[in-house]
């Protein structure tokens, strides 16, 4: 099992205890993402795109630049992580690489603008999978899980009222286009209310059956 414990992209910062939840060691609550690998190239212009928003409309760039599209997120005690990690591995390496495409803008009225996900039947099908273990992906029944309902790329949120709508005259008509090939999945980990994320796991996409997965993982 391939495992890995760089930040991804910052360090991990302390946080407040988790709704005071037991802090004997192993019942701490921690907050988890899977999300796609992305390749740098892509990372590196959706990074550059942020810095010319800020630029132009005389805001400051984002602390967390941070470049993610999540399949889902949740919360998850220490003493589980390991057989939810267990699974999710399996269920990642039966899943068949596919092609993730970004095209142009899309906004949430009055405050962000962001690049969609348009291809979108490959990451409905690992949704609808993730649904299946998600009594895994949480700490108890009043902390469901988070599916994400559209795949997206920030380019700017929380914006201040006028700066939406100019800036949305503007990226309404603007194109982009960007295509990648997924072939792993990386499972992030911080504290309960921290702000950056640690690699946990990087799992790969290999097309297993479940009886090859399973004697691979176990072996």
């Amino acid at each position: 099992m391939q495992t890995a414990t760089r930040t991804y992209e910052h360090g991990v910062n302390g946080a407040a205890p988790y709704n005071g939840l037991f802090s004997m060691p192993g019942y701490q609550v921690y907050e988890y993402q899977l999300v796609l690998a992305i390749p740098d190239t892509i990372k590196d212009r959706i990074r550059k795109l942020r810095q010319q928003f800020s630029e132009q409309y005389n805001l400051p760039v984002p602390r967390n630049s941070a470049v993610m599209i999540p399949l889902v997120k949740f919360r998850q005690r220490q003493l589980l992580e390991e057989k939810m990690r267990s699974s999710l591995h399996q269920l990642v390496m039966g899943w068949r690489p596919f092609t993730v495409n970004l095209k142009d803008y899309k906004s949430m009225p009055t405050h962000s603008i962001y690049i969609p996900v348009t291809s979108k039947s490959a990451l409905q099908q690992c949704g609808r999978e993730l649904k299946s273990m998600q009594h895994l992906l949480r700490p108890d029944t009043n902390h469901n899980p988070f599916f994400p309902q559209e795949q997206q790329l920030i380019i700017a949120a929380k914006l201040p009222p006028g700066i939406y709508e100019k800036a949305w005259q503007q990226y309404a008509y603007r194109h982009f286009n960007a295509q990648f090939m997924v072939d792993a999945c990386l499972l992030l980990k911080r504290k309960s209310g921290g702000q950056h994320w640690q690699i946990l796991q990087r799992m790969e996409l290999k097309d297993m059956p479940v009886g090859v997965k399973q004697g691979m993982l176990f072996a």
